[in-house]
């Protein structure tokens, strides 16, 4: 009967009742409507209730529900936030077939996150279950930023940061780079880096100013470790990502966060990536305590990137995953090696590597002495050396290099000699495997390959270099936009604004700027400021511009490449420049030196009553602005957008940037001109002219005049194009024109490079760096871009002349340097000097190890010598010393020993072996090396001995009345020469006597035709050679004439089955014996008849082993025999086949219908189907079933079952816990297999959802353990799925020293050896998908109390005392300890408890009687146990009544009592493991001691593993099955009040 409950939810209207039952499936609620159901009705149930979801966003989330009850209920879907309305996105779908309901979503974004409810309700009741759909946003979501910025100017600006979700993306445009400006990646990856590669990263970014990163890059971390410290409590041991072989990548660091239900979020390029716990997803995540470990398999190009960690919004971690471009030219081969022998797996790469990683069978391999791995001085070519190979060692072997992999067997090959089985074998000196190709060749042509695509690179860089200064010139060439001023009077009518698309916008106020001739300029302005001041250059010009123009505005010197801004009009009328300007390259105005007086005073007039006007000019400059500028006072139009620099073409006049300069000329001509900012050189283009460089130069001319120039900053040539037109940025710039006009200008902003007419002689081509061989020639080599052009060469500075050795030669523009024989004195850096130019190269002269070709050939041939014999090789060298010698036979260095010699000279080296053994035949190598190469020469030793004896068994190929055919296998070692015969011998069985045979050519085959018909013989056969008679190999006993009959054969197989012929197959018997087979009889038999009738007649056999049996009647069922015939006769008959219809081929079968999970587990699922319909002609009646599996990340099925099963119901088993399955179903018949079933929606490996509960009836909510003990918390739950368990301490996390063990079902709390500390409240948290529960355990910690202080007694009340006493001293840290009072009076001798449970320090007695003597004790207790007590004095006086006195003699007391000791103590104890051990001692003691067992320190009495007695004075300790862990000291302690005794031991296991 089910429990009533109180009505929380409201009912349907007029029921006045409300009852919650439970359902049958977990996780679903019923409410019952009335209180009794009328017969044969039901409330609502659900068979089936949806299950949680998590899925990415873009897919279908699909919901479906089974309900039951009576009348049929109706279904509706709800969810807990937001509504349901848009029909394209859910809808809502019944399938009358099967019942099902089903909530289709379609592209679920994050929105549609939520928990979601069915209701199933009739007129009886209700049932609600819910289910939870998860998304998994993947990238950046505009919507979600739009929504935060909306709200934006509603937050306060000190939250403003906490609402932007940065964007980490890199948008398709990046946004141009201020100059200096640093990448903001760079700040990502160098504040999680090492400081050893701070270096790396600022080379990579182009980062050159240290100081000012280091400072910077401490203020970002600081504020960094500000905002983490929100989330987390510490982060360290961070590995940056790394590739770990087998295309997977991975990083690590140790996280503790505050808030364990902190989000962790992982981008990739600032793209928020979804990841998983499960290994085999492309990212997941792998939590080892507090270690996460962050993988990223299959490994492609479009992996590399900036990976980011972040918690909550709070970046944690970055790391840069650069994957290499390293690939394969030459991937490891497949090695055959025999047991003993060394197998050598080699490859080339595409690029130099240091060290590729190794694996054998998925474990690295490492350097040692069963592995040699060596790599090429190029790099290229990595080789891995197996050494004594055995059978252990075969394997897949795999070599990766970044993400490339490859793959081989090794394939071990046993020892076919029976003869050694079972012996240790020779280690052999030979070795198996490598390519077969010349790898060094190769590793040289990718050498040359990659050197060539590095030049073509730098060609290319050059190229565009070049390019770029090419047309940087031609702009500087080009010709300035026409002047279309309106005359030298008048007023300017030019007025424009600017507008800015950059930083910035210039908007001037309106003014005039009434100059001499009534001109008016008009502007705007930002603001208002005065500029009266010009920079002085000298006392004269400040003279003449001392009332110069005075403007109200503002200057912003921050110049902005993209800023539009606008400028005004000078007071000449020509129109302002908006943007940079080009410099102007002015060559000057110049006056003769005589009528320098008058320029002056002109000059003075003109500038005393200068213009005063109001304007602005903005110095944020944009080359892309387009603006208007004012007209100036003289009519003339200004310049629109930038200005190319102004030219005069007059070859008497100079240009002038910046302040006031003044200067003489060749012809005596003064000059003076204005310039602003750092200039470059001035280039005098006047054949007259000179250029200066410096503050202030001084020089003579041609004509013998003095010359004064004085600049600041570097200047470039003035190039004169026109007299009359000129150009100015920023300020007014004053001069004097030919012909005697002032002139002035205006000019804003930095100014670029003056145009170079003549750039002169420049290298097409450098000289490049020369590795020669000493006594070689060598060449160095230039090209100039003038034909007509000498040099001069140099050598470390020093000029070389022909008288030198050297050949230099010119022919046209190539210039060149040949030195016929290199010696060391030649190295150096040389140089090549022209007009002023230079191109330097390094020629390096070496002199590595190097051999004559006629020695090398010499030392090339085999060297062959007979066993025993010594032999020598020699080979001359020359090469710089010192040098390492090292000589290798077989791949193994030679040293010294008995019977090797090596000797070494600095012109050649010589390697004696002596007493040669067969075994030392193989490649002799030998290695020079010096700090300039490697060179190696190798020859081959081979080693003449005697062959070994021939290899059997020996195979019988015909065996008759007339003959013996045998065969055999050739020598295992021909000792180094062929075999030229055979020797055999042979004995018939039963005679002593050997007959010879004689020898026979080298085919290890022969045929005796001189035997006997029924007689035994045995054969002897030795091999022979040019260097002698190997040892015999003798045959077993071998009969002439003897009926060996084959074997039968297998069974014949049904090719395919007509109406009228059945095609069969067979294969030949394993055994044929010993001759061929000359054919084979069939014989069929049809089911029901025990006949068997032959298909061929007997004496012509079938040749083939294929029949079609045509013999047969549609519709019967037959089955077949085979024979196999020989020389000797008929086999015994093969097994028959199966039956077989004589019938054409059915039709497959249809799909399965009704195809369902009938229920799901952890590892397992159970399905269900209808058979498939059959249609005559389409589909016929399935006779079996295959039941196919595959994981939602896999395409490939995997069959479940080998064979059809005939059942509808099939468990699928070994599945991954909660990992997504796809299913299907194929119908199988004699026609083949039918169409495929799938399930319409993956599956879930899990059980069906369960809320997690606790399943224990009778938990303890409360437990009190002794300090010392161990504390055991074990509580047993069901959950599904696997639930999250978590355990608090008075809602903290727990200790380090807290044990935590959980499974599936249970978890448990241990605290080995607890402390007053571990007492609180402990809390277990099971949570999973469907919800969570939560129990709790209050656990005390304590010891026997200790007894209270000194008792006093007083009187405040006649008849009463009361006791007081001090405290005792564990009452500060035992809330729970009190007190108890007991009296005795002197008319009782007993104790009685008069108050208990005290918790002050004082209590008042009552009915004291007057004439008694009273006795008070305290006790204090706590949850533990009762202390001992403290005694009070004597309180009153007896009434004394006179007594009858008697004299008794005084006897004197005997005290029994003892101090505890040990009468027999422990003894050491040795036990095997697995049986059990028992300790035991004898002690004595009055009164009777407290005994306490320890092991290791820790108290054993509340230990249950260990059985505790104590019988008379005998204590014993039992430990039922000895473990290692019971390994230790065991001591036993004894106590009372007269002392303490103590006994120890040692436990031995014995494995």
């Amino acid at each position: 009967m089910w429990k009533k409950s109180k009505v929380t939810d409201q009912t349907a209207t007029g029921q006045g009742a409300g009852i919650k039952k439970r359902s049958k499936v977990p996780g679903v609620m019923i409410t019952q409507f009335i209180e009794v159901l009328p017969e044969g009705k039901s409330t609502p149930d659900f068979l089936r209730k949806p299950i949680a979801l998590t899925i990415q966003e873009g897919k279908l989330a699909i919901f479906k529900a089974n309900v039951c009850g009576d009348p049929k209920p109706e279904v509706t879907w709800g969810r807990a936030k937001g509504d349901m309305s848009d029909t394209e996105t859910f809808q809502k779908k019944y399938d009358e077939a099967t019942g099902e309901y089903t909530l289709e979503i379609h592209r679920v974004s994050g929105e549609e996150a939520d928990t979601y409810k069915c209701y199933a309700i009739n007129e009886y009741g209700k049932a609600i279950c819910t289910a939870a759909l998860n998304v998994i946003e993947v990238g950046f979501k505009k919507k979600k930023a739009m929504e935060q910025l909306e709200d934006i100017g509603s937050v306060d600006p000190a939250e403003f940061r906490k609402l932007l979700r940065k964007r980490k993306g890199v948008d398709k445009e990046e946004a141009v780079k201020e100059p200096g400006e640093i990448d903001e990646k760079f700040w990502e990856i160098i504040m999680s880096a090492d400081r050893k590669d701070y270096e790396r990263i600022c080379a990579e970014f182009g980062v050159k100013d240290f100081r000012v990163m280091l400072k910077k890059l401490s203020e970002k971390k600081k504020e960094r470790q500000e905002e983490q410290a929100k989330y987390i409590e510490t982060i360290n041991n961070l590995k940056h990502i790394d590739i770990k072989g087998l295309g997977i990548a991975s990083f690590e660091f140790d996280l503790e966060l505050k808030d364990l239900t902190s989000r962790i979020f992982l981008y990739k390029d600032g793209v928020m990536i979804p990841y998983s716990d499960e290994e085999e997803m492309k990212h997941s995540l792998k939590t080892v305590g507090k270690k996460l470990i962050f993988s990223v398999r299959d490994l492609k190009a479009e992996d590399a990137g900036l990976y980011q960690v972040d918690v909550e919004e709070v970046n944690l971690f970055s790391t840069d995953f650069k994957i290499p471009t390293v690939d394969f030219i030459v991937k490891i081969q497949e090695v055959k090696a025999k047991e003993r022998e060394d197998a050598m797996f080699e490859c080339v790469l595409s690029h130099p590597w240091p060290r590729i990683k190794w694996m054998g069978k998925n474990a690295t391999l490492e350097e040692g002495e069963k592995y040699t791995i060596t790599v090429s001085e190029d790099k290229l070519i990595h080789r891995l050396l197996i050494k004594d190979c055995s059978q252990l060692d075969k394997g897949i072997y795999s070599a990766a290099a970044g993400i490339k992999t490859c793959s081989a067997w090794l394939i071990v090959e046993a020892d076919s000699d029976p003869a050694s089985h079972g012996k240790k074998k020779t280690r052999k000196t030979t070795q198996a495997g490598g390519t077969g190709l010349d790898l060094g060749k190769l590793a040289q042509e990718q050498q040359e390959k990659l050197a060539k695509e590095r030049q073509e690179q730098i060609d290319a860089a050059n190229k565009a270099r070049a390019e770029e200064e090419r047309l940087a010139r031609e702009a500087l060439l080009a010709p300035p936009p026409p002047d279309t001023g309106d005359g030298d009077s008048g007023e300017g009518g030019d007025s424009g604004e600017g507008k800015d698309t950059g930083d910035g916008k210039n908007k001037s106020k309106s003014g005039s700027n009434k100059s001499k001739d009534g001109g008016k300029s008009v502007g705007k302005s930002v603001g208002e400021t005065k500029d009266s001041e010009k920079e002085e250059d000298d006392k004269k010009n400040k003279k003449s511009t001392d009332d110069s123009d005075k403007c109200k505005g503002t200057s912003n010197y921050d110049i902005d490449p993209n800023a539009n801004g606008e400028g005004d009009g000078d007071s000449k009328g020509r129109k302002g420049h908006p943007g940079p300007l080009i410099p102007d390259a002015v060559i000057g105005s110049s006056l003769h030196n005589d009528a320098e007086k008058e320029r002056d005073d002109k000059y003075k007039k003109s500038t005393d009553v200068s213009d005063k006007g109001k304007g602005a000019s903005n110095n944020d400059i944009d080359p892309n602005a387009n603006g208007e500028g004012d007209g100036d006072s003289k009519g003339r139009k200004g310049h629109p957008g930038p200005l190319i620099p102004d030219t005069v073409i007059d070859p008497n006049v100079k240009s002038g940037t910046g302040e006031t300069e003044e200067y003489i000329d060749a012809a005596g001509m003064h000059s003076v001109r204005t310039r602003q900012g750092p200039l470059l050189k001035d280039t005098v283009i006047d054949p007259n002219g000179q250029s200066g460089t410096g503050e202030t130069e001084e020089y003579t001319d041609a004509s013998g005049k003095r010359s004064e120039s004085t600049r600041q900053g570097p200047l470039l040539k003035d190039t004169v194009i026109d007299p009359n037109a000129q150009s100015g940025t920023e300020e007014t710039e004053q001069y004097t024109d030919v012909s005697g006009k002032r002139s002035e200008r205006t000019r804003q902003g930095p100014l670029l490079k003056d145009t170079v007419i003549d750039p002169g002689v420049q290298f097409v081509s450098g000289l490049s760096n020369v590795h020669a061989l000493i006594g070689q020639p060598a060449e160095l080599m230039c090209k100039l871009s003038n034909d007509n052009c000498e040099g001069t060469w140099y050598r470390d500075s020093k000029k070389l002349t022909a008288d030198d050795g050297h050949i230099m030669s010119r022919d046209g523009a190539n210039h060149k340097l040949v030195i016929n024989r290199c010696q060391e004195e030649d190295s150096g850096k040389y140089r090549f000097e022209a007009d002023g130019r230079k191109t330097e190269a390094m020629l390096n002269v070496e002199d590595p190890p190097r051999f004559d070709p006629d020695d090398l050939s010499a030392f090339s041939q085999p060297v062959i010598v007979k066993v025993g014999n010594s032999t020598t090789f020699k080979l001359p060298f020359v090469g710089r010393e010192p040098m390492k010698i090292q000589w290798y036979r077989n791949g193994e260095e030679l040293l010294d020993d008995n019977t090797t010699k090596i000797e070494k000279s600095f012109t050649q080296s010589r390697l004696l072996l002596s007493k040669c053994q067969r075994k030392d035949t193989g490649e002799i190598k030998i290695k020079l090396k010096n700090e300039h190469g490697t060179m190696e020469a190798i020859s081959r030793l081979i080693v003449l001995d005697k062959p070994t004896a021939p290899q059997g068994p020996v195979e019988v190929l015909e065996s008759t009345a007339s003959c013996i055919h045998i065969k055999w296998r050739a020598p295992k070692d021909d000792g180094g020469c062929p075999v030229i015969n055979y020797n055999l011998e042979r004995q018939q069985v039963g005679r002593n006597t050997w007959k010879k045979l004689g020898d026979i050519p080298g085919v290890p085959e022969y045929k005796d035709n001189d035997v006997e018909h029924g007689r035994k013989y045995c054969y002897r056969i030795r091999v022979v050679t040019e260097e002698g008679v190997s040892e015999m190999m003798e045959t077993d006993d071998l009969t002439a004439g003897t009926l060996a009959f084959p074997s039968s054969p297998a069974p014949p197989k049904v090719a395919s089955a007509f109406n009228n012929c059945i095609n069969l197959t067979w294969s030949t018997p394993t055994d044929t014996g010993g001759s061929r087979i000359l054919g084979y009889n069939l014989e069929k038999r049809k089911k029901g008849s025990n006949l068997w009738s032959p298909v061929n007649p007997t004496d012509e056999p079938i040749q083939e082993k294929k029949r079609a049996v045509t013999d047969v009647v549609a519709g019967n069922e037959y089955e077949f025999r085979v024979y196999a015939i020989n020389v000797s006769g008929l086999s015994e008959p093969s097994s028959p086949s199966e039956f077989i219809f004589a019938k054409d081929p059915k039709n497959p079968p249809g799909k399965v219908e009704d195809l369902k999970v009938a229920d799901t587990s952890y590892t397992a699922l159970s399905l269900s189907w209808n058979k498939p319909t059959e249609e005559v002609g389409v589909q016929d009646e399935a006779k079996g079933y295959f039941i196919e599996v595959r994981q939602a990340e896999c395409i490939d099925w995997t069959r479940c079952n080998i064979t059809p099963i005939i059942l509808t119901t099939f468990t699928v088993k070994s599945l991954k816990a909660m990992a997504m399955y796809w299913i299907r179903v194929i119908a199988i018949n004699d026609g083949g297999e039918g169409v495929p079933q799938d399930l319409d929606n993956y599956i879930l490996a899990m059980p069906p959802p369960v809320r997690p509960c606790f399943t224990d009836n009778k938990m303890k909510s409360f437990m009190v353990v002794r300090a010392g003990n161990s504390v055991r918390i074990l509580l047993n739950f069901e959950a599904s799925p696997w639930p999250e368990v978590m355990w608090l301490k008075d809602d903290v996390p727990l200790l380090k020293r807290v044990n935590i063990s959980n499974s599936e079902s249970s978890s448990q709390l241990l605290i080995t050896s607890s402390e007053r500390s571990d007492s609180g409240i402990y809390t277990i948290v099971v949570k999973n998908l469907v919800g969570q529960e939560s129990f709790s355990v209050e656990v005390r910690v304590t010891d026997d109390p200790k007894p209270p202080g000194p008792v006093e007694l007083e009187e405040n009340v006649p008849g009463t005392v009361t006791v007081i006493w001090e405290p005792s001293p564990d009452e500060k840290r035992d809330d729970h300890l009190h007190y108890s009072v007991s009296k005795r009076d002197s008319t009782k001798g007993s104790w009685s408890t008069v108050a208990d449970r005290l918790f002050n320090n004082k209590f008042t007695a009552c009915n004291i009687m007057p004439g008694r003597e009273y006795h008070f004790r305290v006790y204090a207790k706590n949850d533990m146990g009762m202390s001992a007590p403290s005694e009070s004095p004597t309180w009153g006086s007896e009434r004394r009544k006179d007594t009858f006195v008697v004299n008794i003699p005084a006897y004197k007391t005997c005290d029994l009592r003892t101090a505890p000791a040990f009468l027999v103590p422990l003894r050491q104890h040795t036990a095997p493991k697995g049986y059990e051990c028992y300790m035991s001692c004898a002690i004595k003691g009055n009164p009777k001691p407290r005994v306490t067992w320890y092991r290791n320190n820790i108290s054993l009495n509340t230990n249950t593993n260990y059985l505790i007695t104590n019988i008379c004075g005998v204590c014993s300790l039992l430990i039922l099955r000895v473990t290692p862990k019971d390994w230790g000291e065991y001591s036993i302690q004894i106590e009372s009040s007269l002392g303490r005794a103590e006994s120890s031991t040692k436990l031995t296991v014995r494995e």
